[in-house]
């Protein structure tokens, strides 16, 4: 006696219609637009930051504190500051930014959305030296508006 097997064949998935194929397309649209515009909010200041002027150290403030956090120098050089905020007036106390350290001989003020440049006689005294902003978020006593610059021997 002879069994026959029958295979089940699985019925053919029908196509896609073009309402879902454009739902598909716009989903996934939708999940581009919105991942980009994340990214551009996280990470969109270090693509328009302005460029420093050679020779110069550029320095940002934001109510974040100082970026770089922390800045290397020759001790006895003058170093040129291309110091720069896009932070609005109304964030900050008196519309400025200040970059203080009474160590280093810094007492500097920086308006609103402003850029300029902070030419700098570096003490000859090597080591780390803190700096600060005193006109925002707590000023000195926050531990965010802090920065450091460390003076290196001279060569």
């Amino acid at each position: 006696m002879t069994t026959k097997t029958t295979a089940h064949r699985a019925a053919p998935k029908p196509a896609a219609t073009g309402r879902e194929r454009y739902g598909k397309v716009a989903f996934g649209a939708i999940v581009a637009v919105v991942l980009l515009g994340g990214l551009w909010l996280a990470f969109g200041n270090f693509l328009t930051r302005p460029v420093a002027a050679t020779g110069s150290i550029s320095v940002q403030s934001s109510m974040a504190g100082f970026t770089p956090a922390e800045i290397h120098v020759k001790a006895g050089s003058t170093v040129t500051l291309d110091w720069w905020t896009e932070d609005a007036a109304m964030h900050l106390q008196n519309g400025v930014h200040t970059m203080i350290s009474p160590e280093l001989g810094l007492n500097e003020s920086l308006p609103a959305q402003g850029r300029r440049a902070v030419a700098w006689t570096v003490p000859n005294k090597p080591g780390t030296y803190d700096v600060w902003c005193d006109s925002c978020c707590g000023g000195k006593a926050n531990p965010q508006m802090h920065g450091k610059i460390v003076v290196e021997p001279a060569a």
